[in-house]
């Protein structure tokens, strides 16, 4: 039997060891604990949340959108449509129409951005899954319907009915007239049934309406243009490497990807996550160095004991490998506990819910265990457990030996 694995698990479990240098090592051994398993459930946290944002804004996403480099508009039968049908790796693409007007129910109005949507991206099975009222329908014989977000409807306090077909007013700028005071005439209105409510993401909530793509366009004067181009790709892993080819392809317009699209947003979710995760990983690396005081005692402590091994013939490797190896086992043994015990929970929320949310767009907080993020947390408990079992053992020891 290995002599220092022998006399280091005697010194840590023992029961005629116990006294307060045990303790105090229990005490070490339980602060990893609770840092590596707190580390574990607050990642494991940020990534359901950012789940969840991805989720909510990356439902109806496409893989890249097209805008133009200068002026807000791409006309019918610009070149960069037959570019786009040229590139195989191009599922299909889309036009949008996205204006700003104003909205009339009886007395109440409101501003709003409404989006004119082509049929190849509106799939009335996929957007029922976020509608609140009505059937996502966009016509009713030929005649177009308008979405609203429940934000919108709620300041319009338009209620819906299957059976009655109320109008809504909406009010645009005309192209073709030149805007003025005295000139009120350069104000369109046309009416359109409000055909029901949908929830996608606050921001689109209280912002945003939803139209036909052929409706958008005769309201919006748009001659079958649009404002910008969504693409769908057959293979999104190579979102990135088709994206410069459309770049290097047309100089003249701006190629984004669904999250350059969001760029605040992700980055802001993805800062607090680091953020947090920076402070949590020094509070775990002050935790692990509490092992430090704890095998400095021990060995201060048994200082008879250290003399005695030298007089039955151990040497100073052997001597240091003792301490050495009950700091990595309270290390270890703390750091592994913990994450197994902060997965444990997790699960436990993944499963059972226990953790609600109130007055929020979901009911419980989201949770993603993702591996690559245990591995990294493995990672920092190896290292800091590794160094602050070895600095003691090092430096008191030879200083022991010495005098």
């Amino acid at each position: 039997m290995n002599i220092s694995n022998f006399i280091s698990k005697r010194y840590l479990f023992a029961k005629k060891s116990r006294n307060i240098i045990n303790l105090i090592s229990l005490i070490s051994l339980f602060g990893l604990l609770v840092s590596a398993a707190s580390l574990v459930v607050i990642l494991s946290g940020f990534n359901g949340i950012q789940k969840y944002v991805e989720d909510v804004y990356g439902k109806f996403s496409a893989s890249i959108y097209v805008y133009p480099l200068s002026g807000k508009f791409i006309a019918e039968h610009d070149s960069i449509f037959s570019v786009i049908k040229l590139n195989n790796q191009v599922k299909y693409y889309s036009k949008v129409i996205e204006e700003t007007a104003m909205l009339k129910f009886e007395n109440k109005w409101v501003t709003a951005t409404i989006k004119g949507v082509d049929s190849n991206t509106y799939n009335k099975k996929t957007w029922s899954l976020n509608l609140i009222e009505g059937n996502g329908e966009l016509y009713i014989e030929n005649f177009p319907k308008i979405l609203l977000g429940y934000g919108l409807q709620n300041e319009l306090q338009i209620p819906y009915n299957e059976n009655i077909n109320n109008e809504i007013k909406i009010f645009s700028i005309s192209n073709k007239k030149q805007l003025s005071i005295q000139n009120q005439s350069s104000l369109k209105k046309n009416n359109l049934i409000f055909g029901g409510v949908y929830s996608i993401n606050p921001e689109l909530d209280f912002s945003s309406a939803m139209v036909d793509y052929k409706a958008a366009n005769q309201i919006f004067e748009r001659q079958n243009g649009a404002n910008y181009l969504e693409i769908f790709l057959k293979d999104n892993k190579n979102i990135f490497t088709i994206k410069k080819v459309l770049e290097a392809q047309n100089p003249d317009y701006i190629f984004k990807t669904h999250k350059e699209n969001n760029q605040l947003i992700y980055a802001a979710s993805d800062a607090e996550k680091w953020m947090v995760l920076a402070v949590l990983i020094f509070v775990l690396i002050l935790s692990s160095f509490t092992v430090v005081s704890s095998i400095t005692m021990l060995i201060i402590d048994k200082k008879k004991d250290i003399k005695s091994l030298i007089a039955l013939g151990c040497n100073t490797k052997t001597i240091k490998n003792i301490f050495f190896k009950e700091g990595l086992m309270i290390s270890y043994l703390g750091s592994i506990s913990g994450l197994i015990i902060g997965t444990i929970i997790c699960f436990i929320q993944m499963k059972f819910h226990l953790l609600k949310l109130e007055n929020a767009a979901i009911e419980y907080w989201p949770v993603l265990i993702k591996p690559q993020d245990l591995l990294l947390l493995l990672a920092i408990l190896f290292i800091t457990g590794l160094v602050a079992a070895y600095l003691p053992g090092k430096i008191l020891v030879d200083k022991l030996l010495k005098s």
